[in-house]
C-alpha cells in the first residue's frame, strides 16, 4: 500500500478537493490527491456492491416465480381443453 506523505486519508473530501485544486496539474502532490480520491471511489463502490447483493438475489427469486406461474397458467389453460 502507497505511503500518505502529504496526510491525505485524514482530510475531510471536502478538504481533499480544496487541497487537490490548490495543486498544479502533473506534479506528485496532485498525483497523490488524485489517487486518494480514487481510493475512497473504490471504498464506496465496493460498500454499493454489497448492499445491492441482496436486492440482487430477491429480484432473481421474484422473476423465478413469475416465470413458473406463467407456466402453470398455461399448463392449466392448455389441459382444461
Amino acid at each position: 500500500m502507497a505511503e500518505d506523505h502529504y496526510k491525505l486519508r485524514d482530510k475531510s473530501d471536502a478538504d481533499l478537493h480544496d487541497w487537490l485544486c490548490e495543486q498544479e496539474t502533473g506534479t506528485a502532490e496532485y498525483n497523490s490527491g488524485i489517487l486518494e480520491s480514487m481510493r475512497r471511489v473504490a471504498i464506496l463502490e465496493e460498500a454499493l456492491e454489497k448492499n445491492e447483493e441482496p436486492v440482487r438475489k430477491r429480484e432473481l427469486i421474484a422473476a423465478t416465480l413469475a416465470i413458473l406461474s406463467i407456466i402453470l397458467i398455461i399448463a392449466a389453460i392448455v389441459y382444461s381443453f
